[in-house]
């Protein structure tokens, strides 16, 4: 019988493969968040004024499926440098680039098929935020909490099996995308629930990181994103009970 690692487990066998290393995982975080903000920035600059809510959220979205694609290909780079982190192989704040090191095309093949599912998510939800914001009728709210419900589902089934593709690409680079794709919804069948979990139990820690200013994030993101590697490794190799 397979026998998987708590929460707790998981979040302390991050921190152990990260001693020593924090200073590197901290910079290449760092180094990605300003990255993504900058380009955010600019691209969301030269999005044209409209008083039509919809088209604004039409163009907003277009805008935002193609940013998620292509900053995405910087998950492939975060992933390979916690991955050989945690299995201690070689790792560098170059390894955010490693998308152009490998087989580019099929990483923006499955950064795209990533972007795509996060845009549905995420744009109603904020769609009908906005919405309730100028119209706070009682049939607007609970037409948003419907979308709300409708796209929390989406993420559940397809957000979550997604979420290990990029770890399985580089497990496995000579699988196709749609391998990897169908491979990560199989891996994470049966472990959703945890994986929620795992991701839900960081909140207390992001609402501390809000107070400190955002600072905190320095030291929590590369401790999640080192947990999230525990946990891909935890499923591929589980211990036998």
């Amino acid at each position: 019988m397979k026998k998987y690692q708590k929460y707790y487990e998981l979040k302390n066998a991050a921190k152990d493969k990260l001693d020593g290393k924090y200073g590197s995982a901290v910079l290449i975080c760092f180094l990605a968040s300003l990255l993504s903000g900058c380009i955010s920035m600019l691209v969301y600059l030269y999005i044209p004024a409209t008083k039509s809510l919809v088209l604004y959220y039409i163009i907003q979205g277009v805008s935002s499926l193609v940013l998620s694609w292509v900053l995405g290909t910087l998950d492939l780079g975060i992933t390979y440098f916690f991955l050989n982190a945690a299995c201690g192989g070689p790792y560098s704040t170059r390894d955010l680039f490693y998308c152009f090191r490998s087989d580019t095309s099929k990483t923006l093949a499955i950064s795209g098929a990533r972007a795509l599912v996060s845009t549905l998510c995420l744009l109603p939800v904020e769609y009908m935020l906005d919405i309730c914001w100028y119209d706070p009728s009682a049939q607007r709210i609970l037409a948003m909490i419907a979308v709300c419900f409708v796209c929390f589902g989406l993420y559940v089934y397809a957000g979550l099996g997604l979420t290990l593709s990029f770890f399985l690409l580089l497990d496995f680079p000579d699988r196709s995308a749609g391998d990897i794709l169908r491979q990560s919804f199989q891996l994470i069948q049966g472990n959703r629930k945890k994986l929620l979990g795992l991701q839900l139990s960081f909140i207390p820690m992001e609402l501390l990181c809000v107070c400190s200013l955002f600072v905190g994030y320095l030291w929590l993101t590369p401790y999640r994103n080192m947990t999230y590697t525990c946990f891909f490794l935890d499923l591929m190799n589980p211990k036998e009970a």
